[in-house]
């Protein structure tokens, strides 16, 4: 084997292995891949069931999965990667994973997970837009990745996601007189994704997409699970500032340990870099350790 490949060729190996080859060239050509019915029912239900608990503390209202009626529109519930074992566990998928990985490589972190919830009303449209937060000419490669967990089935009516297929190759994002997915000045290149709850909708960063207004009674809820490059700046705060239960349950877990970010080094103070021994002039400095720390910082060699 190649070693200047090893990581790649490690991820191809993992989607052979899991079956995810369509998956895969749908990411190429596409720029989006669904798995459908991928998350077991009892943990479909468990996340449901915590997002509507969180939503209730978060507005003082108790939300109503059938009419939806206390909460039009839509808002977002962040932070919910720490706040009960359910979403840690889908973190670490071993399907949604493989497919980021190969997007954005071993080195990534999670940068967010939040809960797009949206009840009844024109006001619930997001518009077309991508998620690589840079002027254009934007880079073939992803820098940023998102897996859309449906915890309701997703119907156009019902708000669900939309994507403009192949917008990944535009390498810029929507400019405004494309950014609609309503009216007369709708884009007619934008298409919803229906999917069955459970379902996970994976794609590149440079993708558009958005969500169409909830025209039916009801709430649609979902899980955006947003990765990042190591050099991207992360939306939410992880790391050391996990509860410590949730560093105790995972904290042995080296791919666990990345996502989270409990393998930063970066923003020392007075002690310097927690990778060099200051005492005794950088004894931990070897070739080993560079190069694993070079490879960490170019996104594990490929797409870079």
């Amino acid at each position: 084997m190649d070693t200047s490949t090893s990581d790649l060729d490690n991820i191809f190996e993992e989607i052979k292995r899991l079956d995810l080859m369509q998956n895969f060239a749908e990411l190429e050509a596409y720029g989006y891949t669904v798995i459908e019915n991928l998350l077991p029912q009892a943990t479909l239900e468990t996340a449901r069931e915590q997002i509507l608990k969180i939503a209730a503390k978060q507005t003082g209202r108790e939300p109503d999965l059938k009419t939806g009626k206390e909460h039009p529109d839509w808002r977002l519930i962040p932070y919910l990667m720490g706040r009960h074992s359910i979403f840690q566990e889908i973190l670490l998928n071993e399907k949604t994973l493989a497919l980021i990985t190969y997007l954005l490589g071993y080195s990534c972190n999670l940068s967010s997970m939040t809960c797009h919830f949206k009840g009844p009303g024109e006001a619930g449209v997001l518009p077309l837009h991508c998620d690589t937060g840079m002027p254009a000419p934007l880079p073939p490669y992803s820098n940023v990745a998102n897996v859309n967990f449906a915890m309701v089935d997703y119907t156009k009516e019902g708000g669900c996601l939309a994507v403009v297929p192949e917008s990944h190759k535009f390498s810029r994002n929507p400019r405004p007189n494309e950014m609609a997915l309503t009216g007369d000045n709708a884009n007619p290149m934008a298409i919803p994704i229906e999917v069955p709850a459970g379902s996970a909708v994976i794609w590149h960063g440079n993708l558009w997409h958005g969500s169409y207004p909830r025209t039916i009674p009801g709430l649609r809820l979902n899980l955006a699970v947003y990765f990042a490059r190591p050099w991207w700046r992360l939306q939410e705060r992880y790391g050391d500032s996990l509860p410590a239960e949730v560093i105790e349950r995972h904290g042995n877990n080296p791919r666990f340990r990345q996502l989270a970010n409990l393998n930063e080094t970066m923003g020392w103070q007075e002690e310097g870099p927690s990778f060099l021994n200051l005492k005794d002039g950088g004894a931990n400095i070897n070739a080993e350790n560079i190069a694993r720390r070079m490879r960490a910082l170019n996104g594990s060699g490929w797409h870079a």
